[in-house]
């Protein structure tokens, strides 16, 4: 069994692992793209959309959401997109743009659209809550209600020269190049282990499959990252954050849904530029999950889903 037990053993989660017939794997097109999705829940109920975060240079999509999906699905009907480059999804037509987030979050605008359920529910991760911001300002009528879950990306705060101390553990000096062999269950480990308050979330059926899809991205991502590097890595990484110039974090007082926020106490990424993004957007609240890092869904996956669940509902 892969049921994740978490706060210690007194709670254990279904996860897309051990009950996969709860989950339907389906595919659509998105903007010419056949892109992959989970989905879960009733037809009748509210529509959720799970954005998830970078790809860590391995195409790892939607398979992080694993104790996340099905006890959503109890109160949604939940979609879990692979972005393009990611997952299942094909890889965007120009591959010096894999990876790239504005391209990636107009394919999930796309997704959105191709459901053809009108506005939804967002919930975006890292990479995935800039994601979910910029359709929230760019697409307001898309949204419904968004959660935006431990976002450097939007808050801006990894895009430095210096970067933030966990570089130094996973990243070759002063690049974004990852330092671990991502075709081992080891280097996978040891790179997405920082990101956890708990390494033990990442159960073996999830490194596996991590592992699966690294065979199949990690070749399409490496050239492209060093290349970026050694030309201009910063400016190359930081223009992509931008809606005509300026940064999302100085354009989320445009946001009109009601928001959460969600933060990792001792999360890699740090809290105090989440607080004063929080503190822009009109109609919002804030979470802060002790033991939990980068990866909150993870370390504290049944809080959780339950504080998502009730934030959306009530």
């Amino acid at each position: 069994m892969t049921t994740l037990k978490r706060d210690n053993g007194r709670s254990v989660i279904p996860t897309t692992f051990d009950n996969p017939d709860r989950a339907v794997s389906r595919y659509l097109v998105a903007d010419g793209y056949r892109t992959h999705c989970l989905e879960a829940g009733s037809p009748k109920a509210p529509p959720l959309v799970l954005v998830h975060g970078h790809s860590m240079e391995i195409g790892m999509g939607v398979d992080r959401w694993y104790p996340t999906v099905l006890p959503l699905a109890e109160r949604f009907h939940v979609f879990a997109v692979d972005e393009i480059g990611h997952g299942g999804s094909d890889a965007p037509r120009d591959r010096a743009l894999l990876g790239h987030i504005r391209v990636r979050a107009e394919h999930v605008i796309s997704f959105i659209e191709s459901l053809g359920v009108g506005a939804v529910h967002l919930v975006g991760q890292s990479q995935g809550g800039w994601i979910v911001a910029y359709i929230a300002i760019t697409r307001p009528d898309l949204v419904n209600k968004m959660v935006l879950v431990d976002s450097a990306s939007a808050s801006a705060s990894d895009q430095t020269r210096d970067g933030l101390p966990y570089f130094k553990e996973v990243f070759e000096p002063n690049t974004m190049i990852p330092k671990h062999d991502l075709k081992t269950k080891e280097g996978i480990r040891s790179y997405l282990g920082v990101f956890l308050y708990d390494r033990s979330a990442m159960i073996e059926a999830y490194v596996e499959r991590l592992l699966k899809l690294s065979f199949k991205w990690n070749d399409l991502y490496m050239p492209l990252v060093r290349k970026a590097w050694s030309e201009d890595g910063l400016k190359t990484y930081t223009e992509q954050y931008t809606i005509d110039g300026a940064q999302v974090r100085d354009l989320v007082s445009r946001i009109r849904a009601h928001t959460l926020f969600i933060w990792g106490k001792q999360s890699c990424k740090p809290l105090e530029p989440g607080i004063e993004l929080y503190r822009k957007v009109e109609d919002a609240e804030m979470h802060v999950f002790d033991k939990a890092g980068h990866f909150v869904w993870l370390d504290q996956a049944k809080p959780f889903n339950d504080l998502v669940t009730y934030f959306l509902t009530r």
